[in-house]
């Protein structure tokens, strides 16, 4: 009967102890991403008709609860003469090895929708780049800590 009774309040303070954990749970939210761009977050090129020049933006930000990951996201601002687009080419190097992306933008005058992508880079020092496909323009890099 002794023996009942402890397993039943070990138990139940098992139960009790853990409780506000599960209460308590809260949302992932990315980790801080260090990094730094020596030349711009932003790709000047032309389109791929119509000779229509135009800007893309680029962000990069730490995927929440997926350590090693990068969300990278390519955002089309307006091009002179459109409909027009464009293959973004990320290109990286980090723990996780060298790897490479393409992401198609497309928009007209106005800015257009964010294409966001997954980048697997691993944790730790990485670098990368990101241009147009084909090269048309400048390139924008970042070096960063991935969480």
């Amino acid at each position: 009967m002794t023996m009942r009774r402890n397993v039943a309040r070990l138990l139940a303070s098992a139960v009790a102890g853990l409780l506000p954990f599960g209460l308590g749970a809260t949302v992932a939210h990315a980790d801080p991403l260090p990094q730094w761009s020596p030349f711009g977050t932003t790709l000047y090129t032309f389109g791929d008709a119509n000779f229509c020049a135009g800007t893309i933006g680029v962000a990069v930000e730490a995927a929440p609860g997926r350590p090693g990951h990068v969300l990278a996201h390519v955002t089309p601002l307006g091009y002179q003469r459109g409909p027009c687009g464009n293959h973004v080419m990320f290109g990286w190097v980090g723990s996780a090895g060298a790897r490479s992306q393409d992401v198609y933008v497309r928009t007209d005058a106005a800015p257009g929708a964010t294409v966001t992508t997954d980048l697997w880079i691993g944790m730790g020092p990485a670098k990368i780049m990101a241009d147009t496909w084909p090269i048309q323009g400048t390139f924008t890099e970042w070096y960063l800590l991935v969480p």
